[in-house]
């Protein structure tokens, strides 16, 4: 059974009425995690919805994503009166709130969340030591954004969050457990799909004081006919490794999320992100091994759902 708990600001706690439907998505990581929720509205929570601002969502008492509320709307028809509520995962304090631009000579992992983690309340016990030469955090970018750019350029990985809302700089992928999913698994649906569009296929770097180009290409893409071309300008006197290094960064995102697997489960939280699943799935011929990036989990009097969202190992 769901539960949702609502913490006011000053510290006050309320369980919310029985739930009617409910959506849990969780990524662990960016987009943040998500909960809707709807329920027949209390009058007795008329005064104290305006001081919500966190909420801890539970399943048969155990902990599913803690976070920030969004919004919430109390709607009255001919059915009654009902309340529904949305929130985020902590990753949305980062997230909403921009950082300074700055220069780092020699950034590390204390530093950064030093100064883009902590002053938002957010506790991190797990992190990987690392460190950067000259790591920019640009004019404009989130508290998010400084962090993830660092962890993926001194660490090739994106930092992630725990249902308990705790930072972890480490890999999410491999993190969590490892499940089977064969004939015996019920399964309801299974969607396999691959997006070529926003792939780049070649960076051309410039150089405006030097006035050297460069190029990168991704050739497996060009060998398939891709063609998505994107121009980057450095600051001059970088170097020809910078150069590859930010090249490859960009090719490297563009695919991100290129060939996914989407398996809809009865029951409630079949896996997490992190998970590791074993697929044997014989109507679409998918066998192998895959990490578990995305899963959404819905419930109401229709009964419980997962829907997770897979890569290919």
């Amino acid at each position: 059974m769901m539960t949702v708990r609502l913490l006011t600001y000053d510290g006050r706690q309320y369980l919310m009425p029985t739930l009617l439907t409910w959506t849990v998505r969780r990524t662990g990581s960016v987009p943040a995690d998500e909960l809707e929720v709807a329920a027949v509205y209390d009058g007795e929570l008329q005064e104290v919805l305006p001081d919500v601002y966190r909420f801890a969502a539970y399943q048969d008492d155990e902990l599913i994503l803690r976070g920030v509320v969004d919004e919430y709307e109390v709607e009255a028809s001919g059915e009654g009166l009902l309340l529904r509520l949305a929130g985020r995962g902590m990753a949305a304090l980062l997230l909403d709130n921009e950082a300074e631009a700055a220069t780092y000579q020699q950034a590390t992992t204390a530093e950064i969340l030093r100064t883009h983690v902590t002053p938002w309340g957010i506790s991190c016990q797990q992190w990987r030591d690392m460190q950067m030469l000259n790591y920019r955090v640009t004019s404009g970018s989130s508290q998010w954004k400084a962090l993830s750019d660092f962890t993926s350029r001194a660490g090739g990985f994106t930092p992630w969050f725990t249902a308990a809302g705790e930072l972890v700089v480490e890999p999410l992928a491999g993190s969590g457990a490892r499940r089977v999913i064969d004939g015996t698994a019920p399964v309801l649906s299974c969607i396999r799909r691959e997006k070529r569009y926003g792939i780049i296929s070649q960076v051309l770097i410039r150089d405006r004081n030097q006035r050297v180009m460069q190029t990168v290409e991704n050739s497996a893409f060009i060998r398939r006919g891709g063609a998505r071309r994107q121009v980057l300008y450095m600051p001059g006197g970088s170097t020809y490794g910078a150069v590859r290094y930010t090249g490859n960064y960009q090719i490297e995102k563009s695919q991100e999320g290129a060939r996914q697997t989407e398996l809809t489960l009865s029951g409630a939280f079949s896996a997490s992100p992190g998970d590791i699943a074993e697929l044997s799935y014989e109507p679409l011929k998918l066998y192998g091994v895959y990490d578990v990036v995305e899963a959404v989990t819905r419930g109401g009097s229709g009964g419980e759902t997962t829907t997770l969202t897979m890569e290919e190992r």
